[in-house]
């Protein structure tokens, strides 16, 4: 049996804005073979390209947190990254009209096992111990070429998972992609004796037994080119929230001991059409023509007395 040949980016980051234009780098500079990439982020919150990002992240708490906002460029739903979970990545050359999930899986499954961890492939893009979700993967494809990537959770802060990777869907009417939620479990939590570097270390040398793997190292030049991609898009607003798909927003709350209902549709992340009851002119006109970064609408109701916190309850 011939083995498929690799190639292996080493990435030591933990930069989930670095990581995320690594892998982008990778799969726009080198168009042929099959390559291989691990990695891990500091905490981050981590939105599905074609997702609002409002509705499915509870923002304010995230940022509270000093936690990470970033939208991928693959689709699906909404994940939690931390250093207790380990990401892998598998670009390959595919017919488009023939692309699945299977053979990106079904090597991670193996590989899992082989090191005692008893998973296996769970609905269309999941992976799962007894029903119970430990990755959860996504995919871009342009011309012959896909990118496949997905999590395995080790040992992940799932409480914090359930909350941050939250948001007030309910207020929110959009095209854009749900997540849908499904019971989730550590690797930790089901018999591995492994710490995080051990499984990480494990998982890469039964990988290269399944694969002839070639370790591979970017120059300089593209570490600063990855670093300008960081900076430039992973890290934009631009990117980030205007790039949520055009959405409404709807809600009723008690403000200073009155009832409000407010909504408003917006394009780019930028707020249009707003209705207010009652009417508000002042807040109206604020309003229009403002982008949804919490920056800027913090500074904004902070100028207008009484209403500092106003901004907390129209995203």
């Amino acid at each position: 049996m011939i083995m498929e040949q690799v190639s292996f980016f080493q990435n030591d980051s933990t930069d989930p804005y670095f990581n995320q234009a690594f892998e982008e780098y990778i799969f726009e500079n080198y168009k042929e073979g099959t390559i291989l990439l691990l990695w891990r982020n500091t905490p981050a919150v981590i939105c599905g390209n074609y997702q609002n990002i409002f509705a499915e992240i509870n923002v304010l708490e995230t940022m509270d947190k000093g936690v990470a906002i970033v939208r991928r460029p693959t689709g699906g739903g909404t994940v939690y990254h931390d250093l207790g979970n380990l990401n892998y990545t598998l670009i390959r050359t595919c017919e488009a009209s023939k692309v699945e999930y299977r053979p990106f899986i079904e090597p991670i499954v193996e590989a899992l096992n082989r090191i005692g961890v008893k998973a296996s492939m769970n609905r269309q893009c999941d992976i799962a111990i007894n029903g119970k979700k430990i990755s959860g993967s996504a995919q871009k494809i342009v011309h012959d070429r896909v990118l496949h990537h997905g999590t395995l959770l080790f040992d992940t802060d799932l409480d914090r998972l359930r909350a941050l990777a939250n948001g007030c869907s309910s207020n929110y009417i959009s095209k854009g992609t749900k997540s849908v939620p499904w019971p989730v479990t550590n690797i930790k939590e089901n018999g591995s004796k492994l710490s995080m570097d051990e499984f990480t270390v494990s998982l890469y040398d039964e990988l290269a037994r399944i694969f002839q793997i070639t370790p591979m190292t970017l120059p300089d030049a593209a570490i600063t080119e990855i670093q300008e991609m960081s900076a430039a898009k992973y890290q934009s607003w631009d990117w980030t929230y205007g790039h949520s798909p055009r959405f409404e927003f709807r809600r009723e709350f008690d403000f200073r001991g009155n009832k409000i209902s407010i909504s408003y549709k917006t394009v780019k992340g930028i707020i249009q059409e707003i209705t207010l009851d009652p009417p508000d002119d002042r807040i109206r006109a604020s309003l229009t023509g403002q982008r949804l970064k919490v920056e800027e609408l913090r500074e904004l109701f902070s100028r207008i007395p009484g209403y500092e916190n106003f901004y907390k309850n129209i995203l």
